[in-house]
């Protein structure tokens, strides 16, 4: 063969090489594209986790309780409590909706719903939601305002006392 010839045959193995690794390339990015979601899915769902660990704990507990049954009676550290405690909800909130903003995590609207219920379904949490001057940094959906304001004020007592029945 002629030298021509041969690197005619070396010019098409070294473009094959890179078409294969371009396309080598391409798979890595979008396998790390798939994990790097997932980590953001767990980590927001570690983070409502730990909220929820901060409810059980008998000390925290016990504020919330008071708070749900008699937010007058309430001290100024048990408010400073419930109010880092719902600003760390809010916080959560609005990570969730970043996350959905940059099409990385899409369940912003199901969180947010479920967290607004869980945490915002008292007379304590909706006064602190509406005169709060520590919101997010990030932008909730308009939605999320209409939504704590719909709220039935009595409904954490109210799954109480249903809890109390059914035992």
């Amino acid at each position: 063969m002629s030298s021509m010839r041969w690197s005619i045959v070396f010019e098409v193995i070294g473009g094959t090489a890179i078409v294969a690794s371009l396309i080598f390339v391409g798979i890595q990015i979008r396998q790390d594209q798939v994990i790097t979601r997932s980590e953001l899915g767990a980590a927001s769902f570690q983070n409502f986790a730990v909220s929820n660990q901060m409810m059980i704990d008998p000390e925290f507990a016990s504020v919330w309780a008071k708070m749900l049954d008699a937010p007058k009676d309430l001290s100024v550290v048990e408010m400073l409590r419930v109010n880092g405690f719902l600003n760390l909800i809010a916080e959560h909130m609005a990570r969730e909706c970043y996350l959905k903003e940059r099409g990385i995590f899409v369940e912003c609207d199901n969180a947010i719903r479920d967290n607004i219920r869980r945490y915002f379904g008292n007379t304590y949490a909706q006064t602190w939601w509406r005169l709060s001057d520590t919101r997010p940094a990030v932008a909730l959906p308009k939605w999320v305002d209409a939504e704590i304001s719909s709220l039935d004020v009595t409904a954490g007592r109210k799954r109480l006392e249903r809890i109390r029945r059914e035992l």
